[in-house]
């Protein structure tokens, strides 16, 4: 019997597999992404405890048909930051029944700086000096706000492995 002579090709081709591809060809997802802003709902009055809303609606002003959240119950969220502008504005709708809702508008202003990551991923956006401050002009409701206090955690986001912003209510 002959002995196997395709081996080496088959070696040959498992060396180019392997050392066809560097570092920079692959992207890990975790570096990859542009940051969420972290969001927590806490009770205004035990502050150190978390507090559930209930019927929570969020739609963003760049896009008022795009939702980025409708009818949810959450102590916390993670929604996006525009990555073209330095600041983007937000509604939060807290049903009280079926047919209606209170809105508070606020807006998020930040500093964006672009951050080059690799060949393979690209560019992420990283946003510093992160502000969050209630836009009464734009408001659509006449009643009082359900947000009563606003705390900034962490002024830059570069990731998402904690609460950059909680809200009291």
């Amino acid at each position: 019997m002959k002995p196997l002579t395709f081996w080496p090709q088959i070696l040959i081709a498992m060396v180019l597999l392997f050392t066809g591809c560097t570092r920079d060809d692959i992207c890990d997802p975790s570096e990859a992404n542009t940051p969420l802003l972290i969001i927590t709902f806490k009770d205004v009055l035990n502050r150190s405890e978390a507090k559930q809303v209930t019927g929570l609606s969020i739609s963003g002003d760049y896009d008022p048909e795009v939702i980025i959240a409708s009818g949810v119950s959450t102590d916390s969220i993670a929604i996006p930051l525009r990555t073209t502008d330095n600041d983007t504005q937000y509604r939060f709708a807290l049903a009280i029944t079926d047919s209606t809702s209170t809105i508070d508008v606020y807006k998020a202003s930040y500093l964006r700086e672009d951050s080059y990551i690799n060949r393979a991923c690209g560019f992420k956006t990283i946003f510093n000096e992160l502000a969050f401050s209630e836009n009464v002009t734009d408001s659509d409701n006449d009643s009082a706000s359900w947000i009563l206090d606003v705390v900034i955690n962490e002024p830059n986001i570069t990731n998402e492995n904690q609460s950059h912003i909680t809200i009291y209510h």
